[in-house]
């Protein structure tokens, strides 16, 4: 019985697994990749390969025409009114076309006339003034001359200026006046066959004069003042010290000075001390402090307010002893830390006896703390 189960499971078992892997076993066929040759052409040999179009056909041939049927039938008519016989007409000779197209010359451009350019209008002269003459005024146009050589003028060399000394003249000495070159008269022009401009003429004048350059004019001389010599001032003559007017100005100002008034009220009691002190206690931190710092001895005062808050800028070190400064500043450092920390919320002292503490000094030893 149990031997039927165990076949029924196995062929259910390798039909399931017949599905679910059978797939992985079987290949894909591949497609076929079809291949096929190119080959590059140009657009030259593209459109070499292209058949040539050819022009549409024309009938050449002209219909017949065919004469209209008579009926046989058709009675007798009289000779007189018989219709007069109808000629067949011609066929029309149409022209040959040519298999290629024809194509239309277009008819040559006429050439450009080349024409000369036309000689330029005279322009008639102006005055400098910039008004044109009139026209009965204007001269004929003079004849055309060969150009005479000229010779070039020599350079003209411009005279250096004369060093002038930068100092300052004497006030007798005047300076000399300018004295300006007068020209000499210019001689009467020869006439010539050479046509001058007016440019030249200009030219000719601005070169003829020219004026002498002036003299550098003098620099101020600046006059330098002696100060004066002040008096010395007169000494004063020594006071001799009086020892009795000293000792009686000591005294009064000791008498002025405003004394700290003593503490009034009981004081406190050595279980509020100790209250104080176990408080200032708890934020007391000395683990940080260095070896010759824990050797140390300080002496630190601080005034308190009503409150039981103590002033941060009132706490100072009095004193120290047993270490170097160094190290009594850094005890100091740790003893200021801890009565500000713990005395942010203010300490539980008495209110009605704070004028027993008000100014407070406290001795901060590793070994044990003091409160006075």
């Amino acid at each position: 019985m149990r031997l039927g189960y165990y076949i029924s499971g196995a062929g259910h078992a390798a039909l399931i697994v017949l599905i679910l892997f059978g797939g992985l076993f079987s290949r894909d066929r591949l497609a076929e990749v079809t291949v096929a040759e190119v080959s590059l052409i140009s657009e030259a040999e593209f459109a070499a390969l292209q058949p040539p179009a050819t022009a549409p056909d024309i009938a050449t041939d002209a219909p017949e025409v065919t004469p209209p049927a008579t009926d046989e039938a058709a009675p007798d008519a009289p000779a007189e009114d018989a219709a007069p016989e109808v000629s067949e007409p011609e066929p029309v000779e149409v022209p040959e076309t040519p298999d290629e197209p024809i194509t239309e010359t277009p008819a040559p451009l006429p050439e450009a006339v080349l024409v000369e350019d036309a000689p330029p209008v005279p322009m008639p002269p102006t005055d400098i003034d910039g008004t044109a003459p009139e026209p009965d005024a204007v001269a004929a146009p003079a004849p055309r001359v060969a150009p005479v050589p000229q010779v070039a003028p020599p350079p003209m060399v411009e005279a250096a200026p004369e060093l002038i000394e930068d100092t300052a003249p004497a006030p007798e000495a005047p300076p000399d006046p300018l004295v300006e070159d007068e020209p000499e008269p210019a001689a009467p022009d020869a006439a010539s066959d050479r046509i001058v401009t007016e440019a030249e003429e200009v030219e000719e004048y601005s070169l003829a004069s020219s004026m002498r350059p002036r003299a550098r004019p003098a620099r101020p001389v600046r006059t330098v003042e002696t100060p004066r010599e002040e008096p010395a001032p007169e000494a004063e003559p020594e006071t001799e010290a009086d020892p009795l007017a000293d000792a009686v100005a000591a005294a009064v100002a000791e008498a002025n000075e405003p004394q700290p008034s003593a503490p009034t009220g009981p004081p406190l009691t050595g279980g509020e001390k100790d209250a104080f002190r176990v408080a200032v206690g708890q934020c007391w931190n000395v683990g940080s402090l260095s070896t010759d710092a824990l050797g140390t001895t300080v002496v630190v005062a601080v005034a308190m307010q009503e409150t039981g808050v103590p002033d941060g800028g009132s706490i100072r070190m009095l004193s120290f002893s047993g270490g170097s400064e160094a190290a009594a500043l850094q005890a100091f450092e740790a003893a200021r830390r801890a009565i500000i920390r713990c005395g942010a919320r203010g300490f539980p002292l008495p209110v009605e006896k704070f004028s027993q503490w008000r100014d407070i000094e406290m001795t901060f030893n590793p070994e044990g703390m003091q409160f006075r």
